[in-house]
């Protein structure tokens, strides 16, 4: 069996959305789009700047989050080559997949879910924590694969971390980085490769 974990943000979808200035919570659909901003830079610059969503929503007086965020263009947030190459996973029974996401517990909730993506994959699992090695390792030990692939945009660790078959992409959907193990997009992890390897 072959475990796929995958981060969200930067990576599956983008958070500047589709009709956002900077962030998905700057979007145009809101009234006053500079009180957005000011909220979101004062909780930004907090330590745990996980709390700047549950905050945002509150100051501003948003009750129902995800008419917000649907109202806001998250169901438009995914890259375009996300869904295919999900569901071209999905024609191989040996593979598993898990979206592997740091953040707050209800927004990363909704956003798999306006999104589409908690039907495409196995399991979405939430962590506040930004150092995602301990996760790994805990997904790694309940599914049991012979081999894992980690996507993330934000890479902080490397294969020598664990003791069972990893190999890491980082994704640069910018396109401004180069080198071994650097993805632009999920058509450059080589599947055929991986799956008769």
């Amino acid at each position: 069996m072959i475990l796929f974990i995958f981060d969200f943000d930067n990576t599956l979808g983008d958070t500047y959305g589709p009709h956002g200035e900077g962030n998905i919570f700057r979007t145009k659909t809101l009234p006053d789009v500079a009180k957005a901003t000011e909220i979101y830079e004062k909780y930004r610059r907090w330590s745990d700047d996980i709390v700047v969503y549950p905050k945002l929503l509150e100051e501003y007086g948003i009750t129902d989050p995800q008419a917000f965020f649907i109202n806001a263009g998250m169901s438009e947030q995914l890259y375009d080559d996300v869904v295919p190459f999900f569901i071209k996973l999905r024609e191989y029974p040996e593979i598993q997949t898990v979206i592997l996401t740091t953040g707050d517990e209800e927004f990363q909730k909704i956003k798999t879910h306006i999104t589409g993506m908690d039907a495409l994959v196995s399991e979405i699992y939430i962590t506040r924590e930004r150092n995602k090695i301990k996760h790994i390792k805990t997904l790694i030990e309940k599914y049991n694969p012979d081999k894992t692939i980690f996507v993330d945009d934000r890479i902080n660790l490397s294969e020598s971390h664990f003791d069972t078959p990893i190999t890491i992409y980082e994704m640069n959907r910018a396109n401004t980085k180069s080198w071994t193990n650097i993805i632009h997009s999920l058509g450059e992890i080589p599947l055929n490769e991986i799956l008769w390897k």
